[in-house]
């Protein structure tokens, strides 16, 4: 059991450093996407449950893309007919750039 717990941890690291290589070979690509991640990478790199990705997807959906996680810019799907958000593909890169300009004045804070 204790084995187990361990090879989930490291599992978890793995997939955390595995994210951000791909954000900084995106980050040197020009803003062109080169690697996606999965659901459940992208939920434990913003730090929240997977079913919150769900309810993000569906907050993009229902705000016409004003909000949330946007198809086409945030995930794809590998076949339209797909529903399920475990087999989309992610832009960590833009997900998270997202994010951080939902911080009002995230830019002109100034440090005392």
């Amino acid at each position: 059991m204790a084995q187990q717990s361990e090879f989930l941890e490291i599992l978890k690291v793995l997939n955390n450093i595995d994210t951000s290589l791909q954000m900084i070979a995106n980050s040197k690509s020009g803003k062109i996407t080169t690697a996606f991640i999965s659901k459940k990478a992208l939920a434990v790199r913003l730090g929240v449950p997977s079913v919150r990705i769900d309810k993000l997807i569906h907050q993009g959906i229902v705000s016409g893309g004003a909000s949330g996680l946007v198809e086409g810019r945030h995930y794809c799907k590998l076949d339209p007919s797909e529903n399920n958000p475990s087999n989309f593909l992610y832009d960590s890169t833009k997900v998270l750039s997202d994010a951080w300009n939902n911080f009002s004045n995230y830019d002109n804070e100034q440090v005392s």
